[in-house]
């Protein structure tokens, strides 16, 4: 039985933006820097995938401190 693989889809990162809250600039400052999601280039675009987006948001939320 051949097994499927899903591949996680792709976002734009005006749909990053929309999805985390954060704005555009920002996250591009955080891509330059190396401290944003795992992203790629697909032709002259930015992508990050949702699993990316979902891993770097978690930790996030693991690296903050409680108040």
């Amino acid at each position: 039985m051949a097994e499927t693989t899903k591949v996680p889809r792709l976002l734009t990162i005006k749909q990053a933006s929309q999805a985390t809250g954060l704005p555009i600039w920002r996250l591009y400052e955080l891509l330059a820097r190396g401290e944003g999601p795992a992203h790629m280039k697909v032709g002259r675009t930015i992508r990050v995938s949702e699993v990316a987006l979902v891993t770097w948001i978690e930790a996030q939320h693991a690296g903050s401190t409680p108040a």
